[in-house]
């Protein structure tokens, strides 16, 4: 009884109750189509009555009031049915709606830890395809078990007043079916998982294909990737074909004939009591339409064993993805009275794998810090830590002098802009790109922010301006673009603290001069925190921190840490080196 439960509560995403009257509803809707199956048998009685009975006269009253009864059913049915139209759509969809809402909500919570280790087409068959193989299933499961338990409750009452023994004919070989459909979805459990799965890598195929298409036609390996990708699409081919013939199939069938072997049980059973004189040949006409109402939505059950089985499946990933652990809040929020970071001893791995070794590191309000380092050595991940994308784990990071794990996360965002290397813009226009940097910002605002970051001109010449639409990921733009329109979305914001990610370190001299400007307008009176590869470019930076292998190597200025002869000096040495290269 429990794992009913828990499979319905996973059925309807969570909304029990709200089903059980959607139900209820579908049930009487059931009812109310039912009636006119009675009023024709009972017509039909009526009408053989002067025929049973020479010299009877037509009872035409009786033909008037079940006339009436009809015609107030087709009154009931339009009304019924609109109400049950439209509860069904808005119930099942606005369910579908709410839990993905929810969905959207929870997902935000979680650290992006867990999203550096879900694939990108996993989660995207979650939110799409899973949600919406529940919805369809479980609207088709509720209308369809309603309408069974209907007809089956009103065949029992109305075929028990002709004749007992003909009732339990009809009914006697439903309780041998209904095995077959259980050891049938126990089957397809296996094969449900396999195409869930190849769905997955299917997904993910196609969003790694179109994702990199410019690469591979760049070394010419466009074809030799789509022959992997159809591949993945072939296997979820058979892994469909494969759930419906060889796991649902051949059970299934077999609890199919037994429904069907019911109506020759009826005719046999009925023939014998009918050549005995123990049931009137209405009686037998009567149970041989009345069967056929009732075993059709027990057949058409048994067409919902496949899916039955793979929504099972959707469901379970939803749970799990719901259960997933988000950051915790604290119950006691602070909020910080300045933008101080300090690191305290500060440790962090990914995985089992340990990238940040007892870092104690401080940040003062309103300087510039930068953080140099070879390639693995901590430098994103120390700005993620800021920025909370994950929770250090051992040692305190604090803001203001409070714990950051104490500062409520919209009040740790709203102190934060991130300008990260890898720029990503959504599919929109230009203008709602700048603006989510605030919500609520004015055109005018918009504009200005463009012009600080001396991207307005290049906006400006697009055929729609502000209103021009940029590709999924920024697309249409060029790398420089797409960095400038990240500097206006933070200059918009004008958070108080400034993380940015190398965020020239692959532009070309022009735009990097573009975007020094407007670095140099978003970092004005702000805590910055500058990772940097081109160390010429942060000389005049108030610290410079140099990590080793998730240590801290050296601290200071310039000029002290050349005087070092240390790390710091090394790496400058070899990029005074690198920039005297020339191609002999």
């Amino acid at each position: 009884m429990n794992g009913f439960k828990e499979w319905f509560r996973t059925m309807t995403l969570g909304q029990t109750k709200k089903y059980l009257k959607l139900f209820a509803w579908c049930m009487f809707d059931s009812f109310v189509v039912s009636i006119p199956y009675a009023v024709m048998l009972l017509a039909a009685y009526v009408l053989l009555i002067p025929v049973a009975t020479p010299g009877t006269p037509l009872p035409t009253d009786r033909i008037w009031i079940l006339t009436g009864v009809l015609l107030a059913q087709f009154i009931a049915y339009f009304f019924v049915r609109k109400k049950s139209y439209l509860d069904f759509c808005i119930g099942f969809i606005g369910t579908t709606k709410t839990s993905r809402i929810e969905m959207g909500e929870h997902l935000h919570k979680l650290s992006m830890g867990f999203y550096s280790e879900r694939d990108a087409g996993d989660l995207s068959t979650v939110l799409l395809r899973d949600y919406s193989e529940i919805e369809n299933f479980t609207q088709q499961l509720l209308t369809q078990v309603a309408t069974i338990m209907t007809r089956f409750l009103l065949a029992i009452i109305f075929l028990s007043a002709f004749d007992v023994r003909m009732m339990l004919a009809v009914f006697s070989v439903i309780p041998l079916s209904i095995p077959f459909a259980f050891i049938s979805m126990k089957r397809m459990r296996h094969e449900s998982e396999n195409l869930q799965t190849s769905q997955q890598k299917a997904a993910s195929g196609i969003l790694e294909y179109v994702g990199g298409i410019q690469t591979l036609k760049a070394f010419g390996m466009a074809g030799e990737h789509f022959e992997t990708l159809k591949s993945s699409l072939n296997e979820q081919r058979h892994s469909a074909i494969a759930l419906e013939t060889h796991a649902a199939a051949p059970i299934s069938m077999i609890g199919r004939f037994i429904l069907n072997c019911g109506i020759g049980i009826v005719m046999l059973i009925g023939a014998l009591l009918l050549t005995g004189g123990e049931l009137s040949p209405f009686y037998y006409i009567a149970f041989l339409l009345l069967s056929l109402t009732v075993y059709d939505p027990f057949l058409i059950l048994f067409t919902f064993i496949a899916d039955f089985a793979r929504s099972k499946r959707c469901g379970d990933r939803i749970r799990k993805l719901f259960e997933e652990k988000p950051l915790p809040e604290t119950k006691d929020p602070k909020l910080p009275e300045s933008e101080d970071i300090e690191f305290r001893n500060v440790c962090f791995g990914y995985g089992s794998t340990e990238v940040l070794h007892g870092i104690d590191l401080s940040f003062p309000s309103k300087s510039v810090t930068v953080l140099v380092g070879q390639s693995g050595s901590g430098k994103s991940t120390i700005t993620r830590l800021i920025a909370r994308f994950w929770d250090a784990s051992g040692g305190e990071i604090r803001i203001g002098g409070v714990p950051i794990k104490d500062v409520p996360t919209e009040q740790l965002v709203s102190k934060i802009s991130v300008v990260f290397q890898d720029v990503y813009l959504f599919h929109d226009t230009i203008e709602e790109n700048i603006r989510m940097g605030k919500p609520d910002a004015t055109h005018d605002e918009i504009v200005e922010a463009a012009k600080k970051a001396a991207c307005h001109d290049f906006i400006t010449a697009l055929p729609n301006g502000y209103d021009t639409m940029v590709g999924e990921g920024g697309s249409t733009l060029s790398g420089g673009e797409k960095q400038r329109i990240s500097i206006a979305r933070a200059l918009l914001k004008d958070a108080p603290v400034v993380l940015l990610d190398e965020a020239t370190s692959s532009l070309d001299p022009e735009n990097e001069v573009f975007i020094q400007q407007a670095i140099s307008a978003l970092v004005r009176d702000k805590t910055v925190i500058v990772i940097a590869h081109r160390l010429q470019s942060v000389c005049n930076a108030d610290r410079i921190a140099v990590l080793d292998s998730g240590r801290i190597a050296e601290c200071g200025t310039h000029e002290e840490l050349l005087k070092n002869k240390g790390l710091y000096a090394a790496l400058w040495n070899e990029q005074e080196h690198a920039g005297s290269w020339r191609i002999k």
